[in-house]
């Protein structure tokens, strides 16, 4: 089977919540390893976490995962660039998910679904959607858009080259936990109202 691989973003700043969403604890669990544990499946033969902003903290609380970390010293440019500075890492993937890391509630289930649809069907680009919401994570043959990834600028990720190549895309059935990300206090005080414990974590 061609390897896929999977980049997770976790170099952002967190900077409307005034504190690292990513180590806000939800259940005991930070919120960058539920981002990561889907991903953790045979058919996903490598993760790479991307850090930038609280790149140490986010190390020590990933560590002794099979993953490897990968540190984005521009990362306050935008989304783009963790983008470009795991493209070298990815010279023998095929397929490559790109995950957020403030997407705590990705169904793993999901994972294997998009991953039968990008071998059966042979789709460039697999993408969920849920309620007419494109969501996370994209799932791309980098070998197609390897060159037009190292382009990008800015802030918006991969959105530029799905937007352009429309056509190569592949929409599967996602669910909330596709959509749902920790971005703001309404989305914490939203998972308080349905049961689950947050709290900010320690570092």
């Amino acid at each position: 089977m061609e390897p896929i691989y999977t980049v997770i973003l976790a170099a952002g700043s967190s900077s409307r919540l005034g504190y690292n969403k990513l180590l806000l604890k939800i259940d005991d669990k930070t919120v960058i390893r539920r981002a990561i544990a889907p991903f953790l499946r045979s058919a996903i033969e490598k993760v790479f976490v991307v850090t930038g902003n609280a790149s140490d903290a986010i190390a020590q609380e990933i560590a002794g995962l099979p993953l490897e970390v990968i540190y984005n010293k521009d990362h306050a440019k935008g989304m783009s660039t963790s983008v470009r500075v795991s493209l070298p890492f990815l010279a023998k993937a095929r397929g490559v998910f790109f995950q957020l890391g403030d997407k705590p509630f990705v169904d793993g289930a999901m994972i294997d679904v998009m991953i039968d649809a990008f071998l059966s069907e042979k789709a460039p680009i697999v993408l969920p959607v849920f309620r007419g919401v494109k969501g996370h994570p994209v799932l791309v043959d980098i070998q197609q858009y390897r060159n037009e990834m190292a382009l990008l600028e800015g802030d918006r990720g991969l959105r530029e080259i799905i937007e352009k190549h429309s056509e190569d895309v592949l929409y599967i059935e996602g669910d909330e936990g596709s959509i749902f990300d920790i971005d703001s206090a309404e989305e914490i005080d939203l998972l308080k109202e349905r049961g689950y414990r947050v709290e900010k974590g320690q570092r």
